[in-house]
Order: C-alpha cells, then structure tokens, then sequence
C-alpha cells in the first residue's frame, strides 16, 4: 500500500513540473516574414494581316508590342507605348490587342486612300512592320527596343531601331540629361567620331558636328548611341552605333548617375 501511495505521489509532482515548466517557458519570438519581390512579367501580343488594294498593289500589315502586367505607374507605361504609336486607355492585354485592330484598319485605309492619286505599273507588295523587344532588366532598370521596317513605293524602303531606358524604381525615363554634365558641350564631336562601331560609316557623314542623343542603351561600363538612317549618316550607312567606355568619360558624368547606377 505503501509502495502505491509513493508511485502516486511521484505522478503528481512529474505532472505539476510540468505544467510549472509550460506556464514559465519563453513565448517563442514570431520570426517576421519579408515580404518576396513581384515576379517581374512579361507577355505580348501581335496582329498580322494583308489586304489586296488593286490589281498591281497588296499592303500587308505586322506589328507586335510586349504587355507588362506587372507595371502599374501610369506615367511608365504611357511612355512605353508612346513611342510604339499605340493609343489606348488601358493597357491590359486585351486593350492593347484592340488598339493594334484599329491600327491596321488604319495603315489599309490609308494605302487605300493614297493609292488613288498613285498605284504602281506592276504588282507590288507595300508592307509595315514594327515590334517591341526586351533588351535588358537589371536592378529595376528596364531597356526595351522598338524597332521597325516598311516599303510604300520610291527607291527603297526604310528601318529603324529606337531604344529607352527605364527606372522603374523611379518611375522615370532615363536621358542624356540625367548622364552628363553637359551633353552640348562641342567637344563630344570628337569623342563620337573616334567611337564608330563600323569606321566606314563615318565617310558617309551627313552633318559636321554629332552630338550625344537619347537614342541609347548602357550598362555599368559603358554607354551605346543609336542614330538612325540619314540622321547622321545616308541612307547606306544603315543604322549607326557608338559605343563608349563609361572610364573613357568619367569627368562628365554626373556624380549622381555613377552612384545611383553602379558606373564602374
């Protein structure tokens, strides 16, 4: 009987410790979870089509724009379809594939129209074609391409490359302002006519002085000036490139642009 009160007694005082040591213990700390960082997402839509105008004349139609769910700054995204020509309110993926529709009924409606004071002699194909492309995103900073091509008669037909810069973090457009000192400064005639991606481009200068445009792509180490057919250069010269090493230039950067953008 006694070995039985004894086992009892050992039972409660475990079961009291226990509890005791429940009640006394330090709450566990609730560890702060950081938010994650929105997937940065990129989609696209295109409209393709062509249309027979007369007997000699076809006109055919092709453009294609990239779609960013994951942008809501209205100002950024006006600024990215402004310079695609795309005129809409909203900029969902539906939207954006209306607003290309109307486009093209456009462009047919207008070669239609033209090509009653003119149509070619023999059968011809006058075409339009445009796109938009991801060049880099990097630390926030977003560079996209638009480029494009198109023939409506005369002697050749034309092409294009326009690129810009975004911070999204700032929601702002990146110039040449926000880069150097002074981008007017005449000595830049120079230092671009040394950095010709093609040297022989330079023997088909159009203009006696060049200056820095906001035509560009740039990375930590150095800067890339895009000028287009006849802006600098004739027509055969193509698209011209100047590339130029950030290190090269330095004193005229701003000190701003160097810290804010890691410049190397």
């Amino acid at each position: 009987m006694k070995i039985a009160i004894l086992i009892f007694s050992a039972g409660i005082m475990l079961i009291s410790c226990s509890e005791s040591n429940v009640k006394n213990a330090t709450p566990t700390r609730e560890v702060d979870i950081l938010p994650t960082k929105k997937q940065f997402v990129i989609d696209s839509v295109k409209v393709q089509d062509s249309m027979v105008i007369n007997k000699n004349l076809t006109t055919s139609f092709s453009k294609q724009i990239l779609v960013f769910p994951s942008i809501e700054n209205k100002v950024i995204l006006d600024s990215i379809y402004k310079d695609a020509l795309v005129e809409t309110k909203s900029y969902d993926k539906n939207a954006l594939k209306a607003a290309l529709e109307r486009q093209m009924q456009q462009s047919f409606a207008s070669t239609k129209e033209n090509s009653k004071d003119w149509s070619p002699d023999f059968k011809q194909t006058w075409d339009e074609t445009s796109g938009m492309k991801e060049i880099s995103h990097k630390d926030d900073i977003l560079t996209l391409l638009y480029s494009g091509s198109g023939y409506s008669g005369g002697a050749h037909g034309y092409y294009f490359e326009s690129y810009k810069v975004f911070d999204l973090n700032r929601n702002v457009v990146i110039n040449q302002t926000d880069i150097f000192k002074n981008p007017k400064d005449p000595s830049w005639n120079k230092i671009l006519n040394d950095h010709f991606t093609d040297a022989d481009q330079r023997e088909m200068l159009l203009v006696d002085q060049i200056e820095p445009n906001n035509n560009f792509y740039f990375d930590d180490q150095k800067i890339t000036f895009v000028y287009n057919q006849y802006e600098i250069t004739a027509y055969a010269a193509g698209v011209v490139y100047i590339t130029i090493n950030f290190s090269e230039v330095k004193n005229r950067l701003k000190p701003e642009f160097i810290s804010q953008y890691k410049i190397k």
